[in-house]
């Protein structure tokens, strides 16, 4: 039995071990760090991420420490409501924090007697089988997932020599309180505000984004400071000061990019998650996609022998549907920043008397993976 070597323990390397252990594949999954993130931020699993829990069987589990919201609210940077629709409009939606989601991964992929090592920070490969490791472990496996995200050393050094460049947006993120059980997504003047809880306790998530020619740090774990954040959103109203307030810790960071990719994949070496495929996270897609990659890669090493035949056809899947979805993302912060007043008033007239918003994620929410591979 050949034995796969997954390079990170993020969203898509533990999903991607669930699925192959699933159906008893070796495979061991390899992190850089001591532990498992203990950083909280919020995470909204869209129905297509939701069908992919539910498969392997981890989305009640998921659900009952998250937060299934009422509807989804548009609205001005005062919170004037523009839009508001029905959340089973779209088909199930669960808001949560990604510590949930890695957690119950993680148990998952142990419960099925799967193997994670960490503090093992990958230096090079070597013949693109043996894997050399900081702590001067060399271990040798048949195939790579590349699931080491937007700094992916894999990338980098096995499919394409590319930059990480910045985006010209800054983020902020937090997690307060609130009283409202909604997702809330605030448009401003070059700016805009997503929102929602992430438990029953209605803890609340938020990301705040400016666009910005100030290129900060990639890092999302460094900490930032309420007063800046508040200067940076002050035409806001006071629903949004106050969630701001209420957050203990507020993080400041920047949004980055890198090219997309016509191949995934070199030799025995494929990407997965944000090393193939980071976008900009104004369409939520980012786990999304993560877990899509591999749940369609490890069935698709489940089902057939030949990694030509599975890295070939993971491709065909994958590389045209997160390009395109990674290319609507970056057009949707344009639109969401919009700084000129017809433009927004246009902007928002689609927005309330047409369902345009609908339409726009109707092909990523029906995602049908496991029907697609069936019929191989």
């Amino acid at each position: 039995m050949k034995k796969i070597g997954i390079i990170g323990g993020g969203i898509s390397g533990l999903t991607l071990g669930c699925v192959l252990k699933g159906s008893g594949k070796e495979c061991v999954i390899f992190e850089r760090s001591s532990a498992l993130s203990e950083h909280g931020a919020g995470i909204s699993l869209t129905p297509n991420a939701c069908k992919i829990l539910d498969e392997i069987d981890i989305l009640d589990a998921v659900r009952a420490e998250s937060c299934s919201p009422l509807d989804i609210a548009w609205r001005d940077d005062q919170g004037n409501v523009i839009k508001k629709v029905n959340i089973n409009e779209f088909g199930e939606v669960i808001t949560s924090n990604r510590k949930v989601l890695i957690n119950k991964l993680y148990e998952k992929f142990i419960n099925l007697g799967g193997e994670i090592k960490f503090n093992h920070e990958l230096l090079d490969i070597i013949k693109e089988k043996e894997l050399v490791f900081k702590n001067q472990e060399n271990i040798s496996v048949d195939y790579i997932a590349g699931c080491d995200g937007i700094k992916s050393l894999i990338r980098t050094n096995k499919i394409k020599k590319d930059k990480i460049t910045f985006s010209g947006y800054t983020a902020w993120r937090g997690i307060g309180s609130s009283d409202s059980k909604r997702i809330n997504i605030y448009l401003g003047k070059n700016s805009h505000i997503v929102c929602y809880p992430v438990n029953e306790k209605l803890e609340t998530s938020f990301i705040a984004i400016k666009k910005s020619k100030i290129k900060n740090n990639e890092s999302w774990r460094e900490e930032g400071s309420h007063e800046d954040l508040l200067e940076d959103f002050s035409s806001y109203g006071s629903f949004i000061k106050s969630l701001f307030q209420s957050s203990k810790k507020v993080y400041k960071w920047g949004l980055f990019d890198r090219k997309s990719l016509n191949s995934f994949s070199n030799g025995n070496i494929t990407l997965l998650g944000d090393s193939a495929h980071p976008m900009m996270p104004f369409l939520g897609q980012g786990g999304a996609m993560a877990l899509e990659d591999a749940f369609v890669f490890g069935n698709l090493v489940n089902k057939f022998d030949d990694f030509n035949f599975i890295r070939n056809n993971y491709e065909k899947l994958r590389v045209g549907r997160t390009n395109a979805i990674k290319r609507s993302s970056r057009y949707q912060g344009y639109v969401n920043h919009l700084g000129n007043p017809i433009l927004k008033s246009l902007r928002n007239f689609m927005l309330k008397n047409t369902d345009i918003a609908m339409r726009r994620t109707k092909n990523i929410y029906n995602y049908e993976p496991m029907k697609i591979i069936n019929n191989l």
